[in-house]
């Protein structure tokens, strides 16, 4: 029996993950807080450039939204992309979360977009962070809707210190044939 295609997008915010998405019109089999978030609370502006407008009080609405729609696409056996940093700290791991609701029948997968903007050589280093952190600044800036640089900030220290479950396959954005291999994966499953 094949295993449906559960896949968790994983990075700080601006590391490519609903870019990724859209450059493989994925956006039917995604689901985003982020997305949730903009429908519930709009967006403000930020020196003249739109970003998500986070409202501390409807944060359990938008994942009460969200874990409703996962569920669903869980019990429907549909192929699902979570487009969210899927990054914890402080002893909270979202992708275990996640796990515990998945049926026998997925097989889940991490598409990990930030460590290719890491040196390969000594990714965690404090050198090849800080890096990659002024990529994801200057992305910040140019992307549709940006976000406060001290919470990319925060999930970049997540990611330095997150183990991913050893349930899940994990693919590099920039391993090209693998990440084709999924999508087709995803794109043909019903076929």
């Amino acid at each position: 029996m094949r295993r449906i295609p559960l896949i968790l997008m994983l990075g700080p915010q601006a590391s490519g993950k609903s870019s990724f998405i859209k450059m493989n019109d994925l956006q039917n089999y995604t689901i985003s807080a982020d997305e949730i978030r903009i429908r519930l609370n709009g967006i403000n502006s930020n020196n003249g450039h739109p970003q998500i407008n986070f409202v501390g009080q409807t944060e359990k609405i938008v994942w009460q939204i969200f874990n409703q729609i996962l569920q669903t696409r869980l019990q429907n056996g549909l192929p699902t992309i979570v487009d969210n940093t899927n990054l914890g700290g402080h002893g909270f791991n979202p992708i275990n979360d996640i796990l515990k609701r998945v049926p026998n029948n997925y097989q889940v997968y991490v598409i990990d977009c930030f460590k290719p903007l890491l040196d390969a050589n000594d990714p965690l280093s404090e050198e090849s962070l800080t890096h990659a952190l002024k990529i994801l600044d200057q992305r910040n800036r140019d992307r549709e809707y940006s976000v406060n640089m001290d919470i990319i900030q925060r999930f970049v220290d997540y990611y330095a210190h997150f183990e991913i479950p050893n349930k899940v396959k994990v693919i590099s954005s920039a391993d090209l044939q693998k990440v084709q291999d999924l999508i087709d994966l995803i794109l043909n499953f019903n076929r």
